[in-house]
């Protein structure tokens, strides 16, 4: 599956969302709810991270049929073209992904 550039960017602001939501006032709360000295535990940030990603992508096509017809046909006209900036988005932003993941 292509993540594209929104998807890692909207990844990345779900990320940051959830981390500010869960400030310490809360922490206590649950802390309270649950008796912290029964149930301790820690979610380790690579297990919160696959699960973002997780939520954020499970209702999304594995394939993407319109874009797919569309550069088909770019392919087989010869005017499918990628400028080097993209190409370079795409990588870093995939690296981005993979650090997370």
């Amino acid at each position: 599956m292509i993540i594209s550039n929104n998807q890692i960017r909207n990844l990345l602001n779900q990320y940051l969302k959830q981390d500010a939501a869960f400030s310490p006032n809360r922490k206590a709360e649950v802390s309270k709810l649950f008796k912290e000295e029964v149930y301790n535990f820690t979610v380790s940030q690579d297990a919160k991270a696959y699960s973002l990603v997780k939520e954020a992508i499970k209702d999304l096509p594995d394939i993407r049929e319109d874009r797919l017809a569309k550069i088909q046909k770019q392919v087989k006209t010869g005017t499918y073209e990628v400028t080097n900036e993209e190409v370079a988005e795409k990588m870093i932003g995939r690296s981005l992904v993979d650090e997370l993941v």
